[in-house]
């Protein structure tokens, strides 16, 4: 009897999977594609399966690896479609998320770490160098400079080098969120050892019969590569190039093949159409490509998902993997900086209000340049935070939020943005009791009036909260601290957009009572008390006038989970803000 296959959660390395008997998604498909260009550059969010691609790549192509291609490679597409390179290189093998992230060690850490990779390689390939190549570089102090001589003695040499570079900025985003742009730009600007680390490799694959032959390079930003080449331009960025829109990441097919393979041997016992429905919501919709029509979902959170669905025997409580949200948790600087609040943080909230934002992808450009609108929207796209939707407006495509897991943790950012600038926090276990209230008695005003209560207590958030964009992110981000509902904003429905949509998460809370449709209302804040009556009438008939359209559609009610589709009551809900202040709260 075959034993059942392990979930590889968080497993990067390609050999160990396959001894190990682990699930392996097949990807070896895209390899012919990627052989079409001798040097790479990749660009994909957190978890998305990098390193362990990377891994499958250096097992396929190392010259050590050749004789146990059949053993590695079974049950892949590639073992019965191997190329002419297969086993055919030497290969140096860089991961620099291992850099010491202490910024006054930095350079000597990284200096020390791709010595121990270049001295690695020249043991294990000794057969296969230069007779006089160890003496060679044993002369050399510094890893740019053994690089230098390696490549340089391996011209004309039937050995090559196929070099692979993973998470290349990883420890520099590190210290950029940690200590700031000066720490940044010394190792990435002027002079900087990372820079000419890249300008080394620039000049080792010019020239004829150049020693390294190939180079393959991964990270989850272009800025960092526009630093230190200024595009590296000698490399052909394929990510948002439509052959490799699903090169990581699992498509529909590889979600269903998990699902039913793990059903199968009896060891995932929940409904598979409920999974789909919860996959899809919360894991799936990157696309990376304008011209794709194929979705992916974030890998490590599919095997995360199938893992705690087997040892709870249900879908999980918990379906935001906390190591994704560390990671993006990494990014308050693009939004913040000397503890205020920056022009990225109101394109943010307007993201947050409208579920996304039409705009360009910028592939390349310097950190100097992230502030930018259009670049920053880009930088945002590439980390994961928005994606494709296929959808263009005079030209333009709309890049939207792609799930549930990434607008949770915007609307943490939001939360801890206003926490680092203003000193804001509230009671969360409170706000979490008045939530769950609202979802199951349908009492909704003590959430509100709980959040303007800690907006009343400190007078520079009460002056930062000002526009009707930043007090509707601002309630949004507070009232979905948990998941009772899933939120939207701005959604269509019956030819109109609703402000705000609460739909109750029966799949994971079903015996929840309510679902809301609210519309919330803003009057400038100078406006004055002696208008002040009139105009919240008006913005009150237009609410009802609106409520009414929205609630009487069959869409709506099957969206909520209303009669006849299932039992819950909704609440059709008026807000009406005076800036900050909340001026009308009621049930229509």
């Amino acid at each position: 009897m075959n034993k059942i296959k392990r979930i590889p959660y968080g497993k990067s390395d390609f050999e160990t999977v396959n001894k190990q008997n682990d699930y392996y998604v097949d990807k070896t498909m895209f390899i012919p594609e990627i052989e079409k260009t001798p040097f790479v550059f990749l660009i994909r969010p957190r978890r998305f399966g990098k390193s362990l691609f990377l891994s499958t790549l250096h097992a396929y192509y190392d010259i050590q690896y050749k004789d146990r291609f059949e053993e590695l490679f079974r049950d892949t597409w590639i073992l019965q479609n191997p190329t002419e390179e297969r086993g055919k290189y030497l290969v140096m093998y860089f991961n620099f998320s291992a850099i010491l992230k202490e910024k006054d060690k930095v350079q000597d850490d990284f200096n020390k770490y791709c010595l121990k990779v270049i001295d690695h390689f020249t043991r294990i390939y000794t057969e296969y160098l230069p007779a006089d190549l160890i003496y060679l570089i044993k002369k050399d102090n510094t890893a740019h400079e053994k690089l230098h001589t390696i490549a340089t003695e391996l011209t004309n040499s039937k050995y090559k080098i196929f070099l692979f570079i993973d998470e290349y900025d990883n420890f520099t985003n590190t210290l950029l969120t940690d200590f700031g742009e000066g720490e940044y730009k010394q190792i990435t600007r002027q002079a900087g050892y990372f820079k000419q680390f890249f300008t080394n490799l620039k000049m080792l694959t010019s020239g004829t019969g150049s020693g390294l032959a190939r180079m393959f390079i991964t990270g989850v930003s272009p800025v960092t590569m526009d630093d230190v080449t200024s595009g590296f331009n000698i490399g052909n960025n394929i990510s948002v190039d439509l052959r490799f829109n699903s090169v990581l990441g699992f498509t529909d097919k590889d979600v269903h093949d998990i699902l039913d393979y793990y059903i199968s041997v009896e060891e995932l016992k929940v409904d598979k159409n409920e999974a789909l429905t919860v996959i899809k919501k919360w894991y799936n919709n990157y696309v990376f490509s304008a011209e794709s029509t194929e979705s992916v979902s974030n890998t490590d959170a599919i095997l995360y998902f199938v893992y705690k669905s087997i040892s709870a025997q249900r879908i999980p409580q918990d379906l935001i993997d906390d190591n994704l949200r560390m990671d993006y948790g990494k990014l308050q600087y693009l939004i913040l900086k000397d503890k205020e609040l920056n022009g990225n943080f109101s394109r943010l909230t307007e993201i947050i209000n409208k579920n996304g934002i039409y705009s360009n992808i910028s592939k390349s450009f310097p950190f100097d340049q992230i502030t930018q609108q259009d670049n920053f929207i880009s930088l945002l796209y590439f980390l994961g935070l928005l994606t494709y939707s296929g959808k263009f407006e005079e030209g333009l495509p709309y890049l939207q939020i792609p799930n549930e897991t990434i607008k949770q943790m915007m609307f943490e950012y939001i939360r801890k943005s206003f926490e680092k600038a203003f000193g804001f926090s509230v009671q969360i276990y409170e706000l979490l009791q008045l939530v769950r209230k609202m979802a199951y008695r349908g009492e909704f005003k003590p959430a509100f009036e709980f959040i303007e209560n800690e907006i009343k207590k400190q007078s520079s958030l009460r002056d930062f909260i000002d526009g009707e964009t930043f007090v509707k992110a601002f309630y949004l981000s507070f009232l979905n601290i948990y998941d009772f509902f899933i939120s939207a904003s701005e959604e269509e429905m019956n030819k109109g957009y609703a402000d705000l949509i609460m739909k109750p998460f029966y799949l994971k809370y079903k015996d929840i009572k309510y679902a809301y449709l609210i519309e919330l209302k803003y009057i400038k804040r100078s406006v004055t008390d002696n208008e002040l009556q009139k105009a919240i009438q008006q913005k009150i008939q237009e609410a009802k006038e609106q409520l009414t359209k929205y609630s009487e559609d069959d869409y709506t009610r099957k969206m909520l989970g209303l009669p006849p589709y299932a039992d819950v009551s909704l609440k059709k809900v008026i807000i009406v803000f005076h800036g900050w202040e909340l001026a009308y709260c009621e049930e229509e």
